[in-house]
């Protein structure tokens, strides 16, 4: 699979750093990146008629826990994948509300990677 074959992903991130790199990596990869910078902004883009393949999560955010978005993306993008992006190392607890755990300061590779097979077509 090429890797971002036009694949739409919303990133909430708040870090202003973090955001721009995971946008340009991600877009050099082929995917096309909507951003949010806060719980209040990604609830309005999720609420707005969505049309993401998948959502990448942080889960500390200057104006809430990103966590607390996992029921509304579940609802608003049932088909789509869902991988919390933490620095904190507890959030084994989650594994069964989204569809991967992302440590920050992992290799990009191995986003993209984690990013390719749940984004792959089932086989069959």
């Amino acid at each position: 699979m090429t890797p971002g074959m036009c694949r739409r992903l919303l990133l909430v991130e708040d870090d202003p750093g973090n955001r721009m790199t995971l946008t340009m990596l991600l877009e050099d990869e082929g995917f096309t990146v909507v951003t949010a910078d806060s719980c209040a902004l990604a609830a309005r883009l999720l609420n707005d008629a969505p049309r993401y393949d998948a959502v990448l999560l942080d889960s500390r955010l200057g104006d809430g826990d990103g966590r607390s978005l996992i029921p509304l993306v579940r609802a608003r993008l049932p088909g789509a994948k869902l991988v919390l992006v933490t620095g904190w190392l507890n959030e084994e607890a989650l594994c069964h509300a989204v569809d991967a755990v992302f440590q920050k300061g992992t290799h990009f590779d191995e986003l993209l990677a984690c990013l390719c097979r749940l984004l792959s077509p089932a086989p069959g």
